[in-house]
């Protein structure tokens, strides 16, 4: 199947390189990584500490495709 005009390519290998690298620095658990349009949508849940207890907070990040390039860069 052809892309469609002006589709980004995306080097899957270093782009779920960088994804992984951002979960494990928001100490991301259960997650789900989907690619949009526009970019990638990356979710899980995160280990939140609190005075009297932990909780798992759900946790939602858009990554466009110039955000997901930078960050390939940096890798």
């Amino acid at each position: 199947m052809a892309s469609p005009p002006g589709a980004k390519s995306l080097n899957y290998e270093r782009a779920l390189q960088a994804i992984g690298r951002l979960a494990e620095k928001q100490r991301l658990r259960d997650v789900c990584i989907l690619e949009v349009e526009g970019g990638i949508v990356l979710q899980g849940r995160a280990l939140l500490s609190t005075r009297d207890a932990f909780n798992l907070v759900s946790r939602t990040r858009v990554l466009s495709h110039e955000e997901l390039d930078q960050m390939i860069r940096e890798l």
